[in-house]
């Protein structure tokens, strides 16, 4: 009787192993592009200059933003720095200021969020510039700037906005 139940497990699994499923035939693939297909053109398109282009429209109220893969975010401190910097050679490439230094930055918990604080001194003959409370030196610097701005974080970028004095 064992002998019977084993004759028929083997049979069993050689019919099962063996046993395989009929496969209907693929049609082959093609897998270079038809010489009719259109390709892209490898030229660049450069617009009509005759038409002035859409200028982008800025939120008046960020005074600078860096985007988030821009710089790595270790301290938010760093982020702060990193925008103003970016910003004020912005206005050192328009030569609208020669040069500056930031003296501290601080980032702190504020009304609705974060607040950061940048003490610096800049190199202009703008003097719009003393109205962020520095004292005029003799060598065109103004010394020991201070201005605050709401910390922002959106998806893309952070942002420096709505500039103001130090209190």
């Amino acid at each position: 009787m064992k002998k019977i139940r084993l004759i028929l497990w083997v049979g069993i699994f050689l019919l099962a192993g063996c046993s395989k499923q009929a496969q209907t035939p693929v049609a082959p693939v093609a897998t270079s592009i038809p010489a009719t297909a259109a390709l892209p053109p490898t030229e660049t398109h450069i617009p009509d200059t005759a038409t002035p282009l859409p200028v982008p429209t800025q939120d008046p109220t960020v005074f600078g933003s860096i985007g988030t893969g821009e710089i790595q975010a270790y301290a938010l401190e760093s982020v702060v720095i990193a925008i103003f910097n970016k910003t004020l050679d912005g206005f050192v490439a328009n030569d609208s200021v020669q040069e500056y230094q930031i003296i501290s930055v601080t980032v702190f918990p504020g009304g609705d969020g974060l607040l950061a604080e940048v003490i610096y001194s800049i190199k202009t003959t703008d003097p719009a510039w003393l109205a962020d409370g520095g004292i005029q030196l003799a060598d065109g610097w103004i010394s020991n700037s201070c201005s605050r701005f709401d910390f922002f974080t959106t998806d893309t970028e952070y942002q420096l906005k709505n500039k103001r004095l130090c209190s």
